[in-house]
């Protein structure tokens, strides 16, 4: 009976490990270093911008979202998921009224982008109505590069 025990704790522990450790493994197996950047991102600029500042009722906002990298070197950004970006919209008094990502499922396997020097990634989203209507006013929005960055912009909602 205590053999039992023992090894049904050492096959628990030996399970946990494995979980734990084997995505630091694959990442360095696959050249991606241990998970994380493969240099500094603090040179990397990320913005936040809409296609324009003021919008009407029930009209579409073009979020896009842009690294630049200025330096001699090709930068690496590693993610644990299919979830690299996000973007939020915030009321004026600081409610988070929308996530993008909110009932959406993401693929659990590792995943990266390369940003090349002295070049850009631009990922860029569509607000539509009908993922959630804006009544007039106005509201920040807040793209999330997860893990690394936040930035955000303001527009307004007319009549």
């Amino acid at each position: 009976m205590e053999k039992r025990v023992v090894l049904g704790v050492f096959l628990a522990s030996a399970i946990i490990l494995s979980i734990a450790v084997a995505p630091s493994l694959f990442a360095h197996a696959v050249g991606w270093g241990d998970g994380l950047p493969s240099r500094p991102t603090q040179h990397l600029i990320f913005e936040v911008t809409t296609d324009k500042q003021a919008y009407k009722t029930n009209e579409t906002i073009v979020i896009k979202m842009n690294i630049t990298n200025p330096t001699d070197s090709d930068v690496w950004l590693n993610f644990s998921s299919g979830y690299q970006f996000d973007y939020m919209i915030i009321s004026a008094g600081g409610q988070v009224l929308y996530r993008w990502s909110d009932n959406k499922a993401f693929i659990m396997v590792l995943t990266h982008i390369k940003i090349s020097a002295h070049s850009s990634y631009v990922r860029v989203f569509h607000h539509t109505p009908t993922d959630y209507p804006l009544k007039p006013g106005r509201y920040m929005i807040e793209g999330v590069v997860v893990g690394y960055f936040t930035g955000s912009t303001e527009i307004e909602v007319l009549d």
